[in-house]
């Protein structure tokens, strides 16, 4: 049911989109005035940086789970890496391929390569995700590592999955608003020294 009504309401938007965008954009200029154009650009730009971090998360976790794979001696590693990378487009969803993969080995009585496998996949699969994505926002929107870093990852605790997109982008506007502030505050100051 979700699915077929996300499905409509992106046909909707995607049909009326612009006109939709360029409303919000007049009453938001009428009610925050020009500056609002650059807080929707860094909202945009760090959406779109969430996008292609997720593609690359995906991508890397693949690689590097379908390696583990290989040396573990799972039978068919490429497919489980292409397998991982799907489920990698899922937040969380990768511990559960690699699990179950695990699991499956130590029940076979792979035991040395089941634990292998388990600590690469802990250790590096894992954790990648949380290396590469905060890089490639921060170098795409200009925002510091650190700061995106705890975006996503206080996104994630505070609104879950949609936290991934709302946490870096409530981050990026506020970063805006921040240096926004702090280029017009020295302006303020000189212009009551001079008084």
């Amino acid at each position: 049911a979700k699915l077929l009504i996300t499905i409509i309401s992106l046909f909707f938007f995607y049909r009326d989109g612009d006109h939709l965008a360029r409303q919000i954009r007049g009453v938001l200029e009428k009610i925050l005035g020009a500056r609002v154009h650059d807080y929707l650009d860094a909202a945009g730009q760090t959406v779109k940086a969430v996008l292609i971090s997720l593609v690359l998360c995906a991508l890397a976790q693949g690689i590097l789970a379908g390696l583990g794979y290989w040396v573990a001696g799972v039978k068919a590693p490429v497919f489980a890496a292409a397998v991982t990378t799907l489920a990698a487009l899922i937040p969380f969803a990768v511990p559960v391929v690699w699990g179950s993969i695990v699991v499956w080995m130590f029940a076979t009585g792979q035991t040395i390569a089941a634990i292998g496998l388990l600590l690469w996949c802990v250790g590096v699969v894992s954790w990648i995700d949380n290396l590469i994505r905060p890089l490639v926002i921060s170098n795409q929107t200009r925002i510091p590592f650190l700061l995106v870093m705890f975006g996503v990852l206080g996104g994630l605790g505070a609104f879950g999955l949609v936290g991934l997109f709302v946490g870096p982008v409530i981050l990026a506007v506020l970063l805006s608003i921040w240096r926004e502030w702090l280029s017009e505050r020295p302006v303020a100051g000189s212009a009551e020294r001079q008084d």
